[in-house]
C-alpha cells in the first residue's frame, strides 16, 4: 500500500513538473535574462526532479518577473514584421536618394533579431523619421507646391495601416478616450503632422496595452510558483514523515522479536503449567499491544497522505483552469489581431505571415505561386451617394463573396480601404487569368440595393506569378502595376502582368 501511494505521489509531482516546463516554454519571449533561467528552471524539473533548486530558479523568475516592464515575444514579432511592411512601401514610393538611403537602413535594422520589445520603439522612430523625411521631400519638389502624388499615396497608406490598427484595438477596449478620438480624426482627414501625432498616440496604446499583458502573465508565473513551492513543501514532509514512519516500523519489529526471544527463555526455564500459561499470556499482551500501536501508526500515515494526495490535485486543478482561461484570452487576442474587424477576414498582418509560408513551400516543393490584388471599382461614389454604411455593408458582402468561392488552399485578406489581396498556390500564369475572372465575374452578379435603388457593383483585379528567387514584394508590387492598367483600361477587368 505504501508503495503505490508514494508512487500516486511522484507520478503527480512528475506530472506537475511537466505542466510547469510546458507553461514555461509557452512563455518564452519575454525577456533574454528570464529565458535563461526559464531554462534552468526546465532544466531541474526534466528527468531526475530537483526540488530544491527548481525553488531557486522559481524564487528568481519571479524577482526578474517583477523587474520586467516588457512583453512577450510573438506580439514584439507581429510589429516587426508590421513595420518590415510599411518600410518597403515607403521604399516603392519615394525616390530621392537621402530618403531612399535612410529607409534601407532602416529597412536593415528591422531585419536585425530583436531581443525584446525595448527595441521596438527605437525602430518605430526610425520609420517615422524616414515617412517625415519622405514628405518633407516630397513636398519641396513638388511644383507650385501642390503634393506630390507618392506622398499623397503614401499618408493614404499609413491612414489605412492606422485605421486596421485602430479598428483591432476599439473592439478590445471600446472605452479608450485615447482610441476613439483617433478613430474621429481619421474620419476627418489628418494632416502630415496630425498623422505623426496619431502614430505616436497609437503606440503608446500598443505599448500600454503590452505592459498590462506581461502584467498577467507574471501574475500566472507568480501563482505557479507559489503552488510549486507549497507542494514541494508538502512533498518534502511527507518523505520525512515516512522515513520516520519507517523508523518507527523497524523498532516496533525489533520489540517484538525481542518479546518473542524473552518469550522463548521464559518457557524454556518454567515447568509449572500455570506458570507458563501466566508468562505467555503477558507476553501476548505485549505483542497485541505492539501490533495495535503499528496498525494506529499506519492508518494516521495513510490519511495523512491522502490528505496530501487532495490537497495537490485541488491546486492542480485550480491551476489549469486558471491557465485555460489564460489561453483563451490569448487566443481571442491572437484572432483579433490577425481579423480585419469589419470584414472578419483575415488582415495585411496575417496576410504577411501566410504568404511567407506559403512562399517558402512552394520554392521548397518547386511550385508556382501567383498573387492578386482585388480593388473594388468606384468605391467612393457608393461611400458619397448612399453613406459609409452601405460601403461597408458592400465591402463584407464582397469579402464574404471571395472567401466563400476561394479553395482550401487558396487565402485572402483585406488589405486596406476597398483593397483586397488573393495568394493562390499552385497557379501558374497559363490558367490565372481565368481563376481570377472568375471572382471577377461571380463579384458582378452579387445583388446590391441601397436606397430602394438597385446597384451593380465591379472590381478590378491585376495579378502576377511569382518568380523563382524573388521577394514577395517584388511579386506583388508586379500584381499592383496590372492592376493600376486594368483601372486605366476601363475598370471591371482583370490584367495578367509578366512583364516589368
Amino acid at each position: 500500500m505504501e508503495a503505490k501511494q508514494l508512487q500516486s505521489l511522484r507520478a503527480h509531482s512528475e506530472q506537475l513538473a511537466g505542466f510547469i516546463v510546458r507553461l514555461t516554454s509557452y512563455y518564452e519571449g519575454l525577456s533574454a535574462e528570464i529565458d535563461k533561467e526559464l531554462q534552468s528552471l526546465r532544466g531541474h524539473l526534466s528527468g531526475k526532479i530537483d526540488f530544491t533548486l527548481a525553488t531557486l530558479s522559481m524564487n528568481k523568475v519571479s524577482q526578474l518577473i517583477m523587474l520586467e516592464p516588457y512583453s512577450v515575444k510573438t506580439l514584439t514579432q507581429a510589429w516587426i514584421r508590421q513595420l518590415e511592411e510599411d518600410i518597403q512601401a515607403f521604399q516603392r514610393l519615394v525616390t530621392e536618394p537621402a530618403a531612399r538611403s535612410q529607409a534601407a537602413k532602416a529597412s536593415s535594422a528591422l531585419k536585425k533579431p530583436i531581443k525584446g520589445i525595448s527595441a521596438v520603439l527605437p525602430l518605430y522612430q526610425k520609420v517615422l523619421k524616414c515617412y517625415q523625411s519622405g514628405m518633407g521631400n516630397a513636398e519641396e519638389s513638388a511644383p507650385d507646391n501642390q503634393p506630390n502624388n507618392r506622398t499623397v499615396q503614401l499618408k493614404q497608406n499609413l491612414i489605412d495601416e492606422l485605421g486596421q490598427l485602430v479598428q483591432t484595438y476599439i473592439r478590445v477596449n471600446p472605452e479608450d478616450d485615447y482610441i476613439a478620438s483617433l478613430q474621429e480624426r481619421l474620419g476627418q482627414g489628418l494632416t502630415e503632422e496630425e498623422l505623426l501625432n496619431s502614430c505616436l498616440i497609437l503606440i503608446r496604446v500598443m505599448v500600454q496595452e503590452t505592459l498590462t499583458e506581461a502584467n498577467t502573465a507574471g501574475k500566472i508565473i507568480q501563482r505557479l510558483n507559489n503552488a510549486l513551492g507549497n507542494i514541494n513543501g508538502d512533498v518534502q514532509s511527507s518523505i520525512s514523515k515516512s522515513a520516520e514512519s519507517f523508523e518507527a516500523r523497524q523498532s516496533r519489529n525489533q520489540e517484538l522479536r525481542n518479546v518473542l526471544e524473552d518469550m522463548e527463555d521464559a518457557l524454556e526455564g518454567e515447568n509449572n503449567i500455570d506458570d507458563l500459561k501466566q508468562q505467555a499470556q503477558h507476553y501476548l499482551g505485549q505483542m497485541a499491544n505492539s501490533l495495535s500501536a503499528g496498525e494506529e501508526a499506519e492508518r494516521q500515515e495513510q490519511e495523512g497522505l491522502m490528505s496530501l494526495l487532495v490537497s495537490m490535485q485541488q491546486q492542480l486543478s485550480s491551476l489549469q483552469k486558471q491557465t485555460d482561461s489564460y489561453r483563451k484570452k490569448l487566443v481571442e487576442q491572437r484572432i483579433n489581431m490577425y481579423t480585419d474587424p469589419l470584414t472578419r477576414v483575415p488582415n495585411r498582418m496575417a496576410y504577411n505571415e501566410r504568404a511567407s509560408k506559403e512562399w517558402d513551400r512552394c520554392q521548397a516543393q518547386n511550385k508556382p505561386l501567383s498573387i492578386a490584388v482585388v480593388d473594388v471599382d468606384h468605391f467612393k461614389r457608393i461611400n458619397d451617394k448612399y453613406g459609409h454604411a452601405a460601403g461597408d455593408k458592400t465591402l463584407q458582402a464582397i469579402a464574404r463573396h471571395l472567401k466563400t468561392n476561394l479553395t482550401s488552399s487558396e487565402f485572402m485578406a483585406r488589405w486596406g480601404g476597398e483593397e483586397f489581396i488573393i495568394l493562390l498556390p499552385d497557379h501558374a500564369s497559363d490558367k490565372l487569368l481565368n481563376r481570377l475572372n472568375e471572382l471577377r465575374e461571380g463579384l458582378a452578379k452579387l445583388p446590391f440595393k441601397f436606397k430602394q435603388e438597385r446597384l451593380t457593383v465591379t472590381a478590378s483585379i491585376g495579378g502576377t506569378q511569382c518568380r523563382t528567387g524573388e521577394k514577395l514584394d517584388a511579386a506583388f508590387e508586379r500584381a499592383d502595376k496590372g492592376l493600376y492598367k486594368a483601372k486605366s483600361d476601363g475598370r471591371n477587368q482583370v490584367v495578367i502582368q509578366d512583364n516589368e
